[in-house]
């Protein structure tokens, strides 16, 4: 899962951290003879902290009087999500105060809701709800508590070269089921044979899998806490749909998170790839791809591969404040800047996220429908039609164990190294004997 959560910071709009600490020549707080201390804001993020601290200087521009008071300071948690969310566990089992903000992917939120562990936004996000797009207002809750600001929303896309399905006489909005989607690679196939629609590796990121999962009623438990992935049939159905595309010879096997698979996109391996809103950042496919393919690459909604609706990737990207934040009034001013100020929010466009308008009321805003500097077409028109049918999965509090337990029993039926019959059997007994009841985690 450690590169998936790689690629997930891709879409992480930009990151922010601070430390407590003081301007250089400054007095302590309280003391009348010289000025006051210079707070400092830690922000945890996974990944790198390039695009935050480019983020940071833009952000300290629009907003002087908070720069003023305050340096932000970003702290690398780790190389993806799982790290960043073990460095809270450890730091609330010591009782140590080590960030003011911490990233988490949505699939976290539940585990530290639970635990009491995170500090109530309902004053920050409150006056701005229902004014919210649906996907990003369903990320700040779980079970009912406003624990989270969503930093970035991972709605699913799909990605493909007009100029190529054109020459082909193909049109994605016609393309509607898995059958249709297979038809349609053979098709391009005749243009040229190397052409392919998407990956299944002999190792998958989970998302892949939970993209599709995201938009039926599956879920890996019950509320009882009994595991359901041998009575469930959306787990079969999409590892059949699975080994259905991988035999059909229109997607490659290639791992994602290779050198191979970034270089299939610059080879023009890949015309089409369903994945989700995160891809189009300028880390991802604009970089694989490179310059000959921009504005080649245009998007629309992702065909049902096993009858389901819309979806989501993980949900997204979402800041929460720790209950140890030495700072939570400061990391909550800093954050309504940052995701309820327009100037704030937009100015992630400049470091290469899409922006997508968090509000509805920033829809109609100029800086909402500037043209993506790489994805042709109408890139934010079919990003806000695929929030209309964003979903979330419903993770229970043990949800980063249940997903490390879950992929390797579906890689292994999705390439046929397993039956499926096996691999759910399997993946469920391991459930239960690792983990019990999720809910009382």
């Amino acid at each position: 899962m450690k590169k998936a959560c790689i690629l997930i910071l891709s879409l992480i709009l930009p990151v922010l951290f601070m430390g407590c600490g003081r301007k250089e020549g400054g007095t302590a707080a309280g003391d009348a003879s010289g000025p006051v201390a210079k707070k400092t804001l830690r922000i945890m993020v996974w990944g790198n902290i390039d695009s935050g601290v480019k983020y940071q200087q833009y952000f300290d521009e629009q907003f002087p009087e908070f720069a003023e008071k305050c340096t932000v300071e970003y702290l690398i948690g780790g190389g993806g999500d799982p790290e960043c969310a073990e460095k809270m566990r450890l730091a609330l089992a010591a009782n140590e105060s080590i960030t003011d903000i911490n990233q988490l992917n949505y699939t976290q939120l539940g585990e530290f809701t639970k635990a009491d562990a995170l500090q109530d936004l309902s004053d920050l996000i409150g006056p701005y709800k229902d004014d919210m797009l649906l996907g990003f207002r369903q990320m700040t809750e779980y079970d009912g508590k406003t624990r989270a600001v969503p930093a970035s929303i991972k709605a699913k896309i799909w990605f493909y070269r007009k100029d190529i399905f054109d020459q082909a006489g193909l049109d994605p909005a016609h393309i509607k089921t898995i059958d249709d989607f297979i038809a349609a690679g053979k098709k391009l196939q005749t243009i040229n044979p190397k052409y392919k629609m998407w990956t299944i590796g002999p190792s998958n990121p989970m998302y892949n899998y939970m993209l599709i999962l995201s938009g039926t009623n599956a879920s890996f438990a019950d509320s009882n806490g009994n595991f359901n992935l041998t009575s469930n049939q959306n787990f079969r159905r999409v590892l059949e749909a699975f080994v259905k595309l991988r035999k059909s010879g229109v997607v490659s096997d290639i791992s994602e998170w290779t050198p191979d698979w970034e270089k299939a996109f610059a080879d023009e391996i890949y015309v089409s790839y369903p994945n989700a809103t995160w891809l189009s950042n300028t880390m991802f496919l604009p970089t694989y791809a490179g310059e000959a393919q921009k504005g080649k690459w245009h998007t629309a909604l992702w065909p049902s591969f096993i009858g389901e609706n819309g979806g989501s990737e993980a949900g997204g990207d979402i800041y929460v404040v720790p209950v140890y934040s030495a700072e939570p009034d400061l990391a909550k001013e800093y954050m309504k800047l940052r995701f309820f100020n327009a100037d704030g929010y937009f100015l992630q466009k400049n470091v290469g996220s899409p922006g997508v308008p968090m509000l509805k009321s920033w829809i109609s805003d100029p800086r909402a429908n500037e043209p993506d500097p790489y994805i042709g077409g109408n890139y934010m028109q079919t990003t806000i039609d695929a929030i209309d049918t964003f979903k979330l999965f419903p993770w229970d509090p043990a949800a980063a164990l249940e997903l490390n337990i879950v992929n390797s029993y579906f890689d292994a039926a999705a390439n046929e190294t397993m039956s499926i019959d096996d691999a759910l059997k399997g993946a469920q007994a391991d459930l239960q004997n690792q983990i019990g009841n999720p809910w009382d985690r």
